[in-house]
């Protein structure tokens, strides 16, 4: 390389190029001299060089042009292409910075880990260490990373990425704690084992968890995870991922040949039911974007038997009553215009579920749209609904409504605060029954109606009759509401009165029984006291006029933080329907509903709802969330009470579920979780699970263990204890993780890249 110019100069310093191979090479110091006779050429303060992507910075450089060798000291920083910084005492390179001798290196990879050697050769390809460190852990001051790699000679390998280890120790807080002759460290998501995970389950018996990461290309992936068993034959999980430009695709799913137990012929036996040789499920979702106002989302898939999640405790599935696959078309028409079509199909995973008569929504387009303000103040909405619903045996329905509502609010001049709403729908229905036997409403699937009329009389369809019509339902409302607001010792106060007058017909204008399909599932509470229609869904529909009431409280600064409370009642102006008795408003006034929530710490939060009887004020309905207590000592609880009036089978809930965890260190945490079923032990109360587990858990390394009683019973699953170990290396074949214990210490995989 020859010196072809040292010309330009500042008040700022020197700057320059030399040229000489296929790229010149730029350079910045505060002073330069040039020793012609030899050759070399001396950059003194701030030296900053840069070639083919690669930068230097030092002190001091030297560069010698009859041998083409640069030389640095002095806080040497040298900037790769690939995003690697190396901190050196001392270098000796060519001069295009490619190949030549390191002492005292400190690399600080792209991906944030650290390696340090106390000399290298760098060749193009490779760089060779002696006596090398390597950790992916952050180091603050003198404190030791929590694991590291240390080898007596490493090569880094830039163009495989790779670093290879030979003769290298793996130390836990400087401890040595495994010896191992040859080993490699992946520097990009490469194919291989992760870390596996030993488990012991007394139905099971002991067992190890042995992951392996495939990584087809840089946008798909897959893992193979089978778990070997001492009393089970083997269970493999499989999972498949990929990204696409436009939205992504993912896929799972597991097999067994499953080895009977003379307990679980029992159960076949007593409960009459069969245990399939091979269980297993498939499961895939996806979204895809088809515009920037479209998109498409569907999940679906399916499972062999009805208590293979709770069997084998299958992430994300072991607590659901049923499984559901859907796809979905929805988009923007306009600004204010969405449309959708959907398509559903469920299998029943309770034991009183029969696939033949579970509907399936084939298909459902909804259409909402908004109009701008009119010259009244107010806006219109438009909501349509069509709706075919397919049992092979049992109704079937098809629906269309159509829905026009108009709402305008107002303030006055002291402060009230107005809403008149404006509706009227028109339904149109047409049902058959598939059954061969006469459906009545009192047919139930689960505790819930599965294909009962919006009435307490027998199903009006004889075995494959037709049937179908129309409705026509108006309503109208008024919504009043007074805030009343104040400062006070740095905390805001709102104080209001609600109150809004409902008026609508006794009932429907034309069809009166229709199918309950989508309206059954329905608490009364706080958030649809206020609603002019309080059921879900469209089949059932709110009628009569009725009066609300109640009144709400808002605070938030510094002294009490932040708290709300609400309190309120309905008035019926109609007879009231004695089917409402158990929702809380069969009578004219009905129950009393509220809820309070309440931050006044940050060691403290809590979020209350109830409903209460308005005769003798007794608890009805009670669902209570809450965290209290410093990290040392944190209790969490989840309450549910339902009695044994507001159910639809007559069986009284009561549960709670408390988590006690302590963060005794920055890094160590002890937890321990209960779920009891509180009802009388002869009703089937009791503990439900009980867990304890320990993890410690930094930036790089978690370790976990667990020990878990669950208490279930349905079918073949039995009672069992689970004891779990977790273990986590960065960068070593990792999962990145949640904190919960049940279903490890550290909890449930969330979706990240595996690197082994």
């Amino acid at each position: 390389m020859l010196l072809s110019s040292l010309l330009s100069s500042s008040l700022y310093g020197q700057t320059g190029f030399l040229e000489g191979g296929d790229q010149p090479v730029l350079y910045y110091a505060d002073a330069q001299t040039y020793d012609r006779d030899l050759g070399i050429m001396i950059l003194k303060g701030n030296v900053e060089f840069q070639y083919e992507g690669n930068i230097l910075e030092a002190d001091y450089v030297t560069y010698n042009e009859n041998l083409d060798i640069v030389t640095a000291s002095g806080n040497v920083r040298l900037r790769r292409p690939s995003g690697d910084i190396d901190f050196v005492e001392y270098l000796e390179l060519t001069g295009d910075l490619k190949t030549g001798i390191i002492l005292h290196l400190r690399t600080l990879l792209e991906d944030d880990s650290k390696l340090v050697a106390v000399e290298a050769r760098k060749f193009e390809d490779r760089e060779e260490l002696d006596n090398a460190v390597y950790t992916p852990c952050q180091l603050c001051g003198d404190k030791l990373p929590t694991w590291q790699i240390n080898a007596r000679r490493a090569v880094k390998d830039n163009e495989g990425k790779n670093i290879h280890f030979t003769d290298a120790q793996f130390r836990l807080l400087d401890t040595p704690i495994l010896y191992v002759p040859y080993s490699t460290q992946p520097l990009e998501r490469r194919s291989g084992f992760l870390i596996p995970m030993p488990i012991y389950n007394t139905t099971f018996g002991a067992g190890v968890e042995v992951p392996y990461f495939i990584a087809l290309s840089e946008d798909i992936d897959m893992t193979i995870d089978p778990i070997f068993y001492s009393n089970q034959n083997p269970l493999v999980f499989g999972q498949y991922r990929q990204a696409f430009g436009f939205g992504s695709f993912k896929a799972e799913g597991s097999l067994i040949k499953y080895k009977k137990t003379h307990k679980d012929i029992i159960a076949e036996k007593r409960d009459h039911f069969k245990l399939p040789e091979w269980r297993g499920h498939v499961f895939g979702d996806g979204e895809f974007n088809l515009t920037e106002d479209w998109r498409v989302r569907a999940e679906g898939g399916y499972v062999s038997d009805k208590t293979y999640f709770k069997k084998f405790s299958v992430s994300g599935f072991s607590n659901k009553p049923a499984l559901t696959s859907s796809g979905i078309l929805e988009g923007f028409v306009s600004q204010r215009d969405y449309a959708t079509a959907q398509i559903y199909h469920f299998q029943g995973l309770q034991n009183s579920d029969v696939q033949k008569t579970i509907a399936a929504p084939l298909p459902i387009i909804e259409y909402n749209a908004y109009s701008a303000v009119d010259p009244l103040g107010g806006r219109f909405n438009f909501n349509g609904n069509l709706l075919n619903l397919y049992r092979q045996e049992g109704l079937n329905m098809r629906r269309g409504i159509g829905e026009v509502s108009w709402k305008r609010p107002w303030v006055n001049s002291v402060g009230q605060v107005f809403s008149v709403f404006g509706l009227l729908r028109g339904d149109l229905y047409g049902f058959n029954n598939e059954k061969k036997d006469p459906l009545t409403s009192l047919q139930r699937r689960g505790g819930r109606r599965l294909n009962g009329f919006s009435n307490e009389k027998e199903d009006p369809l004889a075995p494959r009759q037709r049937r179908g019509g129309g409705r026509f339902f108006p309503q109208a409302a008024l919504n009043w509401r007074w805030p009343f607001a104040n400062l006070l010792c740095d905390q805001s106060y709102v104080v209001q009165p609600v109150a809004e007058v409902i008026t609508a017909p006794d009932k429907p204008i034309g069809l009166e029984r229709v199918p309950n399909e989508d309206s059954a599932d329905f608490e009364f509470n706080d958030t649809n006291l206020f609603s002019m229609d309080r059921f879900p869904g469209y089949d059932r529909i709110d009628t009569g006029s009725r009066a609300v009431y109640g009144g709400e409280i808002l605070s938030t600064g510094k002294q009490y933080g932040d708290v709300s409370a609400f309190f309120g009642q309905s008035y019926s102006l109609s007879s009231p329907k004695r089917l409402d008795l158990t929702q809380g408003f069969g009578r004219r006034p009905s129950d009393y509903v509220g809820r309070l929530t309440a931050t006044p710490f940050p060691w403290l939060n809590l979020n209350y709802r109830f409903r209460l009887d308005e005769k003798s004020f007794k608890t009805r309905v009670s669902d209570a969330v809450g965290t209290i207590g410093p990290a040392i000592a944190k209790l969490a609880v989840n309450y549910v009470f339902v009695d044994k009036i507001s159910t639809a089978n007559g069986i009284e809930v009561n549960q709670i579920g408390l988590t006690l965890s302590s963060q005794i260190t920055k890094y160590w945490t002890l937890v321990g979780q209960l779920r009891e079923n509180l009802v009388a032990k002869v009703k089937g109360g009791g503990p439900l699970a009980r867990g304890v587990g320990a993890v410690y858990r930094d930036d790089c390394f978690g370790l976990g263990f667990s020990v878990v009683r669950q208490n279930y019973k349905d079918r073949d699953v039995r009672p069992n204890t689970t004891f779990l170990v977790t273990l986590f290396l960065k960068n070593v074949g990792d999962f990145n993780h949640s904190f919960g214990i049940e279903n490890s210490v550290l909890g449930e995989e969330v979706n990240a890249p595996d690197t082994p």
